[in-house]
């Protein structure tokens, strides 16, 4: 259990550095799907197993 909680808390780390990082150069993302599409892209680094892609439609909405 505490190794389950030690690799959430670095993972929620590493989005938020993530988040900082690339914030400024994709103002198009809104906030919270940029957070999602962090997490999704870095949980399987830190123990998870869901990964999966994104695309751009035309009115500027990411999908799976």
């Amino acid at each position: 259990m505490r190794k389950a909680v030690k690799q959430s808390e670095r993972l929620l780390r590493e989005v938020a550095r993530w988040r900082q990082r690339l914030a400024a150069r994709l103002p198009d993302i809104d906030a919270h799907d940029l957070d999602l599409i962090l997490w999704s892209l870095l949980r399987r680094r830190y123990g998870g197993h869901l990964h999966f892609l994104l695309r751009r439609r035309k009115d500027g909405v990411y999908v799976r």
